[in-house]
């Protein structure tokens, strides 16, 4: 593995994690919060860095699919994995990364 393609593999081991965490605590935490105890401004900012962080994501996906050599349907199966709670951190574990 040269030390791009590590590089690379770290970046979007990193922001994987920080999305996957960042969906937790929106599904977890903020929305509870919001429906349940009426807090509406707890998914203001979560949402917010959650949606930030979800961007990040997927050019950090990008980059891996071509530093890797990866095919545009493994590419998919990483983008749907961000849209369900731990799913990121599934793909990570069977990425091999």
């Amino acid at each position: 593995m040269s030390s791009d393609s590590a590089l690379t593999a770290k970046w979007f081991t990193w922001i994987a994690r920080l999305e996957g965490v960042s969906l937790l605590l929106l599904f977890g935490v903020a929305m509870p919060l919001k429906y349940v105890g009426g807090i509406a401004e707890a998914t203001v900012w979560t949402g917010w860095a959650h949606g930030c962080l979800f961007l990040v994501y997927l050019v950090a996906l990008d980059s891996q699919r071509r530093v890797a050599g990866w095919s545009l349907g493994w590419a998919a199966v990483g983008f749907v994995a961000s849209l369900l709670p731990l799913g990121t951190f599934l793909f990570e574990w069977k990425s091999d990364l």
